[in-house]
């Protein structure tokens, strides 16, 4: 068996387990099999929730190479919430490294369209995952969370979506407000941003819910207009 670290949030109602091999299939169905060979090798010794299993290469101590994610946020993720869990190998990240938030405000934009990718603005959503960021931002614009309350087409529930949101701006903005440190757990994000607690924590949501991811909504987007010219030149 190859090693493995469990890692994010304490009180997960599943293992996030990463493991660690010596490369990552190019093609995307092998490696989603590859994750779920190793949910079902891995329950024979987690057995007490389900499990996520994700594929990361890492050298002389970082991460270099992840399958789902990017590697500087994995790297760090794995390093701040080891002590989280109970492990059964050590700690293979040997220190968090400085981010940049840039690939980040890709990768919301990208997990946000995907999420409406079935609704009524299916027709631009598609184009727009497929350009870059100049495409996006007119079509992010056209989204408002108090009317847009469903997620047509998505195998994964409405209160795991919301929640799934809630930590990309989360994330995000902990990154730019300076406290990327407590940005990877349910409970850390909620301390940085209790307005996305009821998002995070899976409750029915209010109207008042829906105001406030608008909010954040309009701060990516106006973030993402001002650094434009730069991000053009990432690979997502």
């Amino acid at each position: 068996m190859e090693r493995f670290q469990i890692f994010g949030s304490e009180n997960s109602l599943d293992y996030d387990v990463m493991v660690f091999v010596d490369e990552i299939p190019e093609i995307i169905d092998q490696s989603h099999t590859l994750c779920k060979m190793y949910d079902v090798e891995l329950s024979k010794i987690l057995t007490d929730k389900p499990l996520n299993c994700n594929l990361a290469i890492v050298e002389d101590g970082f991460i270099v190479k992840v399958f789902k994610g990017t590697p500087d946020e994995v790297n760090n993720a794995l390093f701040y919430t080891y002590d989280f869990h109970t492990q059964y190998h050590p700690l293979v990240v040997k220190e968090p490294i400085v981010r940049e938030y840039d690939m980040k405000i890709l990768r919301a934009y990208r997990n946000i369209l995907s999420f409406f990718s079935r609704s009524h603005l299916r027709a631009i959503i598609k184009p727009a995952l497929r350009g870059d960021l100049r495409d996006k931002i007119p079509v992010m614009k056209m989204i408002d969370f108090e009317v847009m309350k469903d997620f047509p087409g998505k195998k994964e529930s409405i209160k795991d979506i919301y929640k799934v949101m809630a930590f990309q701006f989360g994330q995000l903005f902990s990154l730019v407000d300076g406290f990327e440190k407590d940005s990877y757990t349910k409970n850390g994000l909620i301390q940085n941003y209790p307005d996305l607690a009821p998002m995070l924590r899976r409750e029915e949501l209010s109207e008042k819910d829906y105001k406030t991811l608008n909010i954040y909504l309009d701060r990516l987007i106006k973030l993402s207009e001002l650094r434009v010219d730069k991000m053009l030149r990432l690979v997502e």
